[in-house]
């Protein structure tokens, strides 16, 4: 799709000028109900006895951008019965789409969202609903918005191509994030479910499946395709979009130390402790009472909010960027020294396993959150097992934040790459390793990039995605 800057720049005002007006009376209306206030979310008697990827319930929603702006496109959810990482019955919810007009099958991009947190608010499938969670009582306002009512607009560039796709909550009912193999487990099997749906009209497990994620959608990609092989291995997975998959824990635990995005440090201690006693127990004995009430306070905040807090409290109480080492008694060396925190962290390391399904692997070379040095480590020991890698290290230089900015940067190339296997094109066997002062410098890239900001502005102002594709 190409669009003109004359006409994009018209289509910006229109949809600012809409966007106000939707804004201020989307305000006023009620939220639906959280989660765990939801009927539909609360697995049925018996689920534990069905097949996972078993459709438990669906409903049609309206799904909507940034909270407020109603997409254009036909929406249902699904509750499913999936695996947790104990190997144990679990559920989860997936927001499937199609573009409007007649059913007929279609290719599948399972898009897995950043959601960061461990609050049922921040799940996709609620941020993806119109009106959720916009609450200006709030005193983080409109930053109770989780990353799935950003993406959505990402997603809508496989829409606009005429892709069914589905956005699974990869941290199940219990919202958990930072956990070992149960992304996967909740991907595949909701990818099996909307295959199962067939108001969507797929071609059931010969559909072409496509993985895409950046950051925590990233590390749930990562674990989906690692996963598949044993667990869902009849999927007809063709490719995955791996971006800033924060490949090395420690590395990144250090690197993000005494910088803005400094807060994602208590949302991973929480969500560890979430899934493990003996974390919590251990990191327990290290952390000051203030730096406790941090991580406390993550608990029922999405990442915007939490990452905000932390900076907010840094900065009034320490005159500085968030540097959590002043909350412990032990350096950071020492700290990841212990065994059981480090058996955890190690526990949620990818590159243990090794896909067979080809994977594009992207990420900025001076990325503050996900080192380029471990999705270096990644790429290795994913080529080493034979898998085929494409990896971009992308040399854009630091504006603010490089692992915000080059979520929307590298985009385009992964979607191109995305788009050729669900065309059938084939990856050469082996790796493919670059570094590149930009991926947009792509011709391809920029006339993507042209393409996902006119299918962006569509969504935002409500206009069909895809029809007729």
């Amino acid at each position: 799709m190409r669009i003109s800057t004359h006409s994009l720049a018209l289509g910006m005002i229109a949809c600012l000028t809409f966007g106000l007006t939707t804004l201020i009376g989307a305000a006023a209306s009620a939220a639906p109900p959280l989660p765990q206030d939801d009927p539909f979310y609360a697995a049925p008697l018996g689920y534990e006895s069905t097949e996972p990827g078993t459709i438990l319930r669906s409903r049609p929603v309206t799904v909507a951008a940034l909270n407020l702006l109603p997409v254009r496109v036909q929406a249902w959810q699904l509750l499913y019965r999936t695996t947790d990482f104990n190997n144990q019955p679990y559920t989860s919810v997936t927001t499937v789409m199609v573009p409007e007009g007649p059913v007929r099958p279609r290719p599948l991009l399972s898009y897995q969202t950043a959601v960061d947190a461990i609050s049922g608010m921040c799940s996709a499938s609620y941020s993806l609903r119109q009106g959720s969670p916009i609450d200006f009582t709030n005193p983080a306002g409109p930053l109770t918005a989780s990353a799935g009512a950003a993406e959505i607009l990402l997603a809508a560039s496989g829409l606009a191509r005429g892709w069914a796709v589905s956005i699974p909550d990869q941290g199940g009912v219990d919202n958990r994030f930072a956990t070992p193999r149960e992304p996967g487990y909740v991907v595949l099997d909701g990818i099996h479910a909307a295959e199962q749906f067939a108001p969507l009209g797929l071609d059931g497990m010969r559909t072409p499946v496509a993985l895409w994620g950046y950051s925590g959608g990233g590390i749930a990609t990562g674990w989906t395709a690692e996963m598949q092989p044993e667990y869902a291995p009849e999927l007809n997975i063709v490719g995955a979009a791996v971006g800033a998959p924060v490949a090395d824990l420690y590395g990144g635990l250090r690197a993000v130390n005494g910088g803005l995005l400094g807060g994602l440090i208590p949302i991973a201690v929480a969500a560890i402790s979430k899934d493990s006693p003996e974390f919590a127990a251990a990191v327990d004995r290290y952390i000051s009472p203030e730096g406790k009430a941090l991580v406390a306070d993550v608990i029922g905040r999405c990442t915007s909010q939490t990452a905000l807090n932390t900076t907010l409290h840094e900065l009034i109480r320490h005159y500085g960027l968030p540097d959590l080492t002043r909350y412990l008694n032990v350096s950071f060396d020492e700290l990841f020294q212990d065994p059981v925190i480090k058996a955890a962290l190690d526990e949620r390391t990818l590159g243990q396993r090794a896909p067979t399904t080809p994977v594009y692997l992207y990420n900025n070379v001076n990325d503050e959150v996900s080192t380029v040095a471990g999705s270096d480590a990644l790429a290795n020991s994913y080529c080493s097992q034979g898998t085929s890698v494409t990896y971009r290290r992308d040399q854009f230089p630091p504006v603010v934040s490089p692992h915000v900015n080059f979520a929307v940067m590298g985009a385009p190339d992964a979607l191109n790459w995305l788009a050729e296997r669900l065309d059938g094109q084939a990856t050469q066997p082996g790796c493919d390793t670059r570094t590149v002062t930009s991926t947009l410098l792509d011709p391809a890239a920029i006339d993507t990039l042209g393409g996902s900001i006119g299918a962006a502005l569509l969504a935002m102002l409500g206009q069909p995605l895809g029809a007729g594709r």
